[in-house]
């Protein structure tokens, strides 16, 4: 019998036809907003005991996607002094677990997760914008190319990863399911300090080791190139024996093993 998990992964993809695009922008456009008038937060870890109701409105909106919701989701946050690290490394991500394990216990559609997923990763993408390397830090620390395999719909992870990079001071490229040609053009014309890989579950984890095996035969020298996701906790000596320089469970690890030394050292863990 096929993995659930594994095949939960492969239901989510990118933003779905007719996904209230409108209803997301405005919910982001808004905390953006927010965001903007508190203090910029140093990268470390997202302070502060979880909160249920938040977590359930997010669950709400992501799942209705109506504006109601969206308001509701709203008002929650305008109460509270939500960073964007809880936001986007915290609330979003255990909003996506819960509907996964919801999915998984025969509660929610495979369809509704995925659309929900897809809401929840343009919040991400929206949010997230509005915080470049150059907001976290007058000084780019250093720059990485952050790839997802052929194969390996998920999205959500990698983009939080983004997120928690940029916040350090790092400028990240990424890319999803990149092409050959395109990643021989980006190293030819960008350098990067080191090359991330997410995979999530072992099945993709062959994508992984074919994508690591086609990088060392574009260059002589290449940046280290390292693993993360789900599958270095799930399966660490697997997700080793892909053929990378190293495997690592969270950013600041990443960053510390390519050589890249952060002003902080607190580490973001993996969403």
């Amino acid at each position: 019998m096929e993995d659930r998990t594994s095949q939960f992964e492969d239901k989510i993809s990118g933003l779905p036809e007719g996904y209230s695009a409108t209803v997301v922008s405005g919910f982001a456009s808004v905390v953006v907003s927010l965001l903007a008038e508190r203090s910029v937060q140093k990268a470390t870890l997202p302070k502060g005991p979880v909160r249920e109701e938040i977590v359930e409105s997010f669950v709400a909106a992501a799942l209705s996607g109506t504006e109601r919701a969206f308001d509701t989701l709203l008002a929650h946050f305008r109460k509270t002094r939500i960073s964007f690290a809880m936001l986007t490394d915290t609330y979003i991500p255990e909003a996506a677990r819960r509907m996964g394990d919801d999915w998984l216990d025969d509660k929610l559609s495979w369809l509704d997760v995925s659309i929900a997923t897809a809401r929840l990763q343009s919040l991400v993408r929206e949010i997230s914008a509005a915080w470049t390397a150059d907001q976290a830090d007058s000084l780019s620390l250093g720059a990485v190319l952050l790839l997802v395999p052929e194969g390996e719909q998920h999205t959500l992870g990698p983009m939080v990863v983004m997120g928690q990079l940029r916040r350090l001071g790092i400028s990240v490229c990424l890319r999803i399911g990149v092409s050959q040609r395109e990643l021989n053009n980006l190293l030819d014309q960008r350098q990067f300090d080191g090359i991330l890989i997410s995979v999530a579950t072992e099945a993709r984890l062959h994508s992984a080791a074919v994508l690591i095996k086609t990088l060392r035969t574009m260059r002589k020298k290449l940046p280290d190139v390292i693993i993360g996701g789900p599958i270095v906790l799930e399966n660490p000596s697997l997700a080793a024996s892909a053929g990378a320089d190293y495997t690592c469970a969270d950013v600041g690890t990443a960053m510390e093993a390519i050589g890249l030394k952060l002003a902080d050292h607190e580490k973001l863990k993996r969403a």
